[in-house]
């Protein structure tokens, strides 16, 4: 890969041995959990911003019956930003005598059916509402990262390097498996390997209880050994309190101090910086903090976390 210019936008910090900013020490790594939406594609596509307006307010006025998108919005960033997932949001919302009452002469179905929310009808509803081409398809160069990850598993280190990697979202499983699909990462992980909200619920990271059924679903690995690929604050700020070592990706052109720093005045950079916003505006509380303690490493874009983990590792 070429790296030449990789090295103004990645940093590993909060080290006690360090050159640079790189660490130097060669830390016990074997588990790398990703989070997807806004790790393993860019937050300036306007992917998020789509999912958590249009996206979450169809469904709450489709399925919820709100009587208009502006006050299903309103709903649905104050329990995001309690939950920081919407499908947790909308099963506390329902608890908490929230939902808009039922119109005259709808009931729920089938016959029995108590809960007005089901995640599971939220599941499909993103799965096949959503408008995926928004993503921009794959990433040549974060498959071309999965990819020397999986080979360097495969080859003749000393000591060998096996890294297990884990995708946990906290969106629902049809739908992040969407996702993973359009952006050609789905090969990577191994159905077992994969959990969205749905597979933790009523937990959702940045709870303790998420990651503490993920650990034991993939075997209970040491959370010392682990990495946590993130772009929120608080699930980073969980995993390091964990004894997770962590990354932060903060989206291209978005590092403080960064020569790739802000728009370069184009077309496309004050797009990527417009959607960036909308997406940060959908998630309140939670803008990325490259300067939080409980950050070991910055990246901008996924394709960039392989050079992190050879830096710790040894390439």
């Amino acid at each position: 890969r070429n790296n030449k210019n990789k090295t103004m936008t990645l940093t590993a910090i909060n080290d006690d041995e360090s050159n640079n900013g790189i660490r130097l020490n060669r830390p016990t790594i074997k588990t790398v959990i990703f989070d997807v939406d806004d790790t393993l594609y860019d937050v300036g596509t306007g992917f998020t911003a789509h999912r958590n307006t249009d996206g979450a307010t169809n469904f709450m006025v489709d399925k919820l019956h709100f009587p208009t998108k502006e006050e299903a919005q309103i709903a649905r960033n104050e329990y995001f930003e309690k939950y920081h997932s919407t499908a947790k949001g909308l099963a506390v919302m329902e608890a908490d005598g929230k939902l808009p009452p039922l119109p005259t002469g709808i009931t729920l179905q089938p016959p029995g059916r108590t809960k007005r929310f089901d995640a599971a009808e939220l599941d499909d509803y993103w799965s096949t509402n959503l408008d995926f081409s928004i993503l921009g398809g794959p990433d040549p160069a974060c498959i071309e990262m999965f990819e020397s990850i999986l080979s360097k598993n495969n080859n003749n280190n000393n000591p060998p390097r096996e890294l297990n990697l884990v995708a946990f979202s906290n969106g629902p499983r049809k739908y992040v498996s969407r996702v993973l699909k359009e952006i050609g990462l789905a090969r990577f992980f191994a159905e077992e390997n994969l959990f969205a909200v749905t597979d933790v619920l009523p937990h959702c990271k940045p709870d303790k209880g998420s990651f503490d059924l993920v650990l034991k679903r993939i075997g209970k690995p040491p959370p010392e050994e682990c990495v946590m690929v993130e772009d929120s604050m608080k699930n980073v700020r969980a995993a390091k309190a964990l004894g997770m070592k962590t990354i932060l990706v903060v989206g291209k052109g978005r590092r403080r101090n960064s020569s790739s720093n802000g728009s370069d005045g184009s077309d496309s950079s004050l797009l990527l910086d417009r959607n960036a916003e909308d997406a940060e505006a959908t998630k309140p509380g939670d803008a990325p903090d490259e300067t939080d303690p409980a950050v070991d490493a910055v990246v901008e874009v996924a394709s960039e976390i392989g050079d992190v983990l050879d830096m710790w590792l040894g390439a």
